[in-house]
């Protein structure tokens, strides 16, 4: 299980999954406490973010309730349903709150973001590296709104090529 990291300052880095993992986890519950109207998330699986934490399950859910809606994107969620248990659990209730979409490997540019997280307004996290976890994080400072804009940028821009995902349920015959 995840634990939130205390980010000080208004900027800074993560150094290794366990440290990306905790400060998503303080960055996401800041974003839903402090009145973000949207909220981005990209990743390939999303293994490696903090889903399963009760703290932040709660969050989410007062989130939703007011009527908004977490935006993913990733490759395959197969992964991430096999590692969050308690996520698949929430979106039982929870699943009008999310809005997810798939996207193909050759849609992403050599340009684009290896994943991360875009509050607006609030902070915003990017995956640097993925091999061992390297991430930069903003919530303040003259860095943020061009740090948002790249991030919100680069997921609308894989969004629009990208197809609905990850049913909560699949039919059979």
């Amino acid at each position: 299980m995840s634990h939130a990291v205390s980010l000080e300052g208004e900027s800074g880095r993560l150094e290794g999954w366990q440290a990306i993992e905790g400060g998503l986890q303080t960055l996401l519950i800041e974003a839903l406490q402090g009145g973000a109207r949207r909220l981005t998330v990209l990743d390939p699986d999303f293994v490696h973010w903090p889903w399963s934490n009760p703290e932040l399950l709660h969050e989410l859910a007062l989130w939703v309730r007011a009527g908004h809606r977490l935006e993913m994107l990733a490759l395959d969620y197969e992964a991430c349903a096999r590692r969050h248990p308690r996520f698949m659990a929430w979106r039982a209730h929870h699943d009008h709150g999310l809005l997810i979409r798939s996207y193909e490997p050759g849609e992403v540019g050599p340009q684009a973001l290896l994943g991360g997280l875009a509050a607006q307004p609030g902070p915003v996290l990017q995956i640097l590296e993925r091999e061992d976890g390297r991430a930069r994080w903003t919530r303040a400072g003259p860095h943020l709104a061009s740090d948002r804009q790249l991030a919100l940028e680069n997921f609308d821009a894989i969004a629009q090529r990208s197809g609905p995902a990850w049913p909560l349920t699949t039919l059979g015959l």
